[in-house]
């Protein structure tokens, strides 16, 4: 067997060490501002740059929107314009296989997934038990409604005494990773008020239902408003479904992503002119590939994740208070700035105005700038929160804590400018980049010409399309072309002689 391999492949051309970025390169982050967190999500972050060997801005991505996804569903915040506002927080990270995404996450969100499993261990008897309720309560309704000689009063006072339907069980979800934007509607309509939209394979999500070409502008303004902390409006044409209103709902986002598949939100002219840009924190910090000899994580180390987690781990299994219990609209205490806050946030505002004006440093990232203020704000009050809990809506947000927020901001508004001008590849690019996103992520060692038109993605299948996403993958050598073809089984397909094939160049970390 190995050595038909060996045969098959004997015409391959020489494999390059390591396949080339499709995109342009570009310089290298600015220093994330770790020293102006406090202590306990500064000493977490601290923690998995040590035991997973990740860059600080890495493990600050992770840990920061945990933080939020724990803060959200609590308090709003007032901005400087006295508007009330979310503390949802939206962070988008890249990085190339092998940086240890996962590993981050994992370290950081680790309470998430627990608390998820707490809260299914008894969602099946509650669903027995809401089954049960449910019928008992049709019944009672029908019995009320039916029979003869009943006046309207009548009828009335016996549905009046049936009381009010029984509530489902709330699904037993925090997170989700790959829905799309109808399911995210849904969920929010069965699951938690506040969830948080995490995946440590953002591609999934990118390359799928919700950000295809005629789906990314509703995508992106549905994201967008529930950034904003709009209501949740599903409507439907069939009578039993119809339309339905979700008030108090939050959303917090975290995807991280390959450098090639990025492109597909930065480098997207429709995602950035609907507004979802402006409202993302971005982070792409250089790899430590090749520098991750081993060290054994110290005991301070262990004990500051230990503390971080067992935080989080308590703000998530407190409860949420609701306007509603039926609708689960949320009831969200209000976080004040004190004069010295608020005085801090407008001279930021002033200073990020004046450099939107011609040859300001802000003047190609106009709409994310926009947004830097009421985004340093809100993980200001984030990272208070996490800290001191319900005595930030007692005390006010701080000068502090928005010194802070600002300074994080700085540094993602520098990422701004470095990535969003770079990632705006042509349409030729951005297919080579979803084509080979789609190849790497099942594994294939191999690939046909026939396989990918017929089950590729959607965007590639077309033969003008797939002919450039390949040259240019063979340019940047991703594939490398099978002289003579080749005898390949592919997902399970029976072996097929394949007159156009191309051997997958390994990435490191593969």
């Amino acid at each position: 067997m190995a050595d038909g391999f060996a045969q098959q492949f004997a015409d391959a051309a020489p494999v390059a060490s390591q396949p080339l970025d499709l995109r342009g390169a570009t310089a290298d982050a600015v220093e994330y501002p770790i020293g102006a967190l406090s202590p306990t999500l500064r000493n977490a972050i601290l923690a998995i740059e040590a035991i997973a060997q990740v860059p600080v801005s890495l493990a600050a991505q992770s840990v920061l929107s945990a933080a939020s996804l724990a803060t959200q569903g609590f308090v709003n915040v007032e901005t400087i314009t006295e508007r009330i506002v979310p503390t949802s927080l939206f962070f988008f990270t890249i990085a190339a296989s092998g940086d240890r995404k996962s590993t981050s996450d994992n370290l950081a969100i680790a309470p998430v997934k627990e608390r998820e499993e707490q809260l299914a261990v008894n969602f099946e008897q509650r669903k027995h038990e809401y089954a049960i309720d449910d019928a008992a309560f049709k019944a009672a309704t029908t019995k009320a409604k039916n029979g003869s000689n009943k006046s309207r009063d009548d009828i009335r006072n016996q549905l009046e005494a049936c009381g009010k339907p029984p509530i489902p069980p709330v699904q037993p979800l925090l997170t989700v990773d790959e829905p799309t934007g109808p399911g995210i509607q849904r969920l929010f309509a069965e699951a938690m008020p506040a969830l948080g939209l995490f995946s440590d394979e953002g591609a999934t999500f990118l390359g799928g239902w919700s950000m295809q070409e005629e789906n990314q502008a509703a995508t992106g303004g549905m994201l967008s408003k529930l950034w904003d902390g709009s209501a949740i409006k599903r409507v439907r044409a069939d009578k039993e479904n119809g339309t339905q209103i979700l008030y108090g709902r939050r959303l917090c986002v975290h995807l991280m992503v390959q450098p090639d598949i990025s492109t597909r939100l930065l480098g997207n002219p429709a995602v950035r002119n609907q507004g979802l840009l402006s409202r993302i924190l971005v982070a792409a910090p250089k790899s430590l590939k090749g520098t991750r000899f081993w060290k054994e994580p110290s005991d301070d180390h262990r004990k500051d994740l230990a503390t971080y987690q067992a935080r989080l781990g308590r703000l998530l299994a407190t409860e949420f208070r609701y306007r509603d219990a039926q609708t689960r609209a949320l009831d969200l205490s209000i976080v004040k700035l004190t004069s010295g806050a608020k005085a801090k946030l407008i001279a930021f505002s002033d200073h990020c105005e004046r450099q939107l004006a011609a040859g300001g440093i802000y003047e190609q990232i106009a709409d994310f700038a926009s947004k830097m203020t009421e985004n340093a704000t809100r993980l200001a009050a984030t990272i208070s929160f996490f800290e001191g809990r319900f005595k930030l809506v007692e005390e006010g947000l701080s000068e502090q804590a928005v010194s802070a927020g600002i300074a994080l901001m700085e540094f993602y508004a520098s990422e701004a400018v470095r990535l969003y001008g770079t990632s705006a590849l042509d349409n030729d690019t951005a297919n080579a980049a979803t084509l080979i996103e789609w190849i790497r992520k099942r594994g294939l060692g191999a690939v046909g010409l026939r396989f990918l038109n017929r089950r590729g993605p959607t965007q590639t299948r077309g033969a003008a399309a797939l002919k450039r996403a390949i040259e240019i993958l063979v340019e940047h050598k991703h594939l490398t072309e099978i002289k003579g073809g080749a005898h390949l089984s592919l997902e399970g397909d029976e072996t097929t002689f394949y007159a156009q094939a191309y051997t997958v160049i390994p990435v490191g970390g593969e």
